[in-house]
């Protein structure tokens, strides 16, 4: 007997292509996912990104309460911690259910006391579903009643990244866009936001000089610790053996994910910040790549160990070396094991049934 579906509104600030970061991709593919499975759900989404956001947050009350009446609508989700003032006006105005998701920087905000104000709204909510487990500690460290909690990790669509093309081919496709010899080696990939808790600068220090000369690190991404990571770099006369890449395309990054033996993301822990789950993760993995990742946080959650890739201590370089000595998991197994336990469908589909059980 099928179930009855969820009229859902999802209420985001932040969306693409506006906006670009990991709560907007999540945004985007969650809500399309959820659609998919559960017709009757609707969106109220801000288009014109941050310049319009002083509009939109008023706008989006009212708009709410006349969608939720018109259609009858029963839930409502907001993207991130943020949301939760209006999430509990709204429920507060209809009578909804409302629910939230916590990422882990988005209640941890310390400016003017900001993470004690949201948390104070979040606790006020039906449901928090939180990323991650290192997520979910954050939030209950703040008051968030355990009962409310739910952890549901974060989703990847795996038809969309991977390339149906040897890999052979690919490599050399990167050698041509990179202006590098195509020359077998070790290539090693970190993206994300250039920022100190990645670990990118103490990788390039302590463990990149002591690897194989045949391993190749590619770093894709830019950020305030630009300049710290490029004096690494020539610190250590490391200069043939990593490539700084700034931001890179999408098609760029489609490339490396395909053609990386491994996904390098060595955090390392910062006061007052946290990976929430490591989405970049399941990106490298659902293309075949085997992830190695401090086991900290979030990450924690987003690597199936020795099975999509190995979680070794935090700032230990031997176990670095150790693991990127080895050959890489099977690419195949990797990217079946990200679809079997990460595909967006079946994210969707817990989503829907948390929701459901309100």
């Amino acid at each position: 007997m099928a179930k009855k579906p969820v009229k859902i509104l999802f209420l985001s600030y932040v969306y693409p292509p506006e906006t670009i970061g990991g709560i907007q991709t999540y945004m985007r593919d969650l809500t399309a996912h959820v659609a998919a499975q559960n017709p009757p759900t609707h969106t109220l989404i801000n288009p014109g990104g941050y310049a319009f956001l002083a509009l939109f947050i008023p706008y989006s009350i009212f708009k709410a309460v006349s969608l939720i009446r018109r259609h009858g609508i029963t839930h409502l989700h907001a993207a991130s911690g943020p949301h939760c003032f209006q999430a509990l006006l709204i429920k507060k105005l209809t009578g909804v259910k409302a629910s939230i998701t916590i990422h882990g920087l988005d209640i941890m905000i310390e400016t003017l006391w900001l993470d004690r104000i949201i948390a104070y709204f979040v606790r006020r909510l039906d449901r928090v579903f939180c990323v991650s487990n290192a997520t979910m500690r954050e939030c209950l460290r703040r008051g968030v009643p355990p009962e409310k909690c739910t952890v549901i990790f974060n989703g990847v669509d795996p038809g969309v990244l991977p390339l149906d093309r040897p890999r052979k081919d690919l490599r050399a496709d990167l050698a041509r866009t990179l202006g590098m010899p195509p020359g077998r080696r070790k290539l090693l990939l970190s993206n994300g936001r250039l920022v100190r808790r990645k670990g990118v600068e103490w990788f390039i220090r302590s463990v990149v000089p002591r690897l194989d000369r045949t391993c190749l690190y590619l770093v894709s991404g830019d950020g305030p610790e630009r300049d710290a990571i490029s004096a690494a770099v020539i610190d250590c006369g490391a200069s043939d053996r990593v490539l700084l890449l700034g931001r890179t395309s999408d098609e760029l990054l489609r490339l490396l994910y395909n053609t990386a033996d491994y996904f390098i993301m060595p955090n390392i822990s910062e006061p007052g910040t946290m990976e929430g789950f490591g989405l970049v993760t399941l990106e490298a993995a659902s293309c075949g790549a085997t992830v190695i990742a401090a086991d900290i946080e979030g990450i924690s959650d987003a690597v199936l160990n020795g099975v999509t890739g190995w979680l070794v201590p935090e700032r230990d370089a031997g176990a670095f070396v150790r693991h990127i000595a080895k050959a890489p998991l099977p690419p195949g197994r990797v990217a079946a094991a990200v679809r079997k336990r990460f595909d967006w469908r079946v994210i969707a589909a817990h989503y829907i049934e948390a929701l459901r059980g309100l």
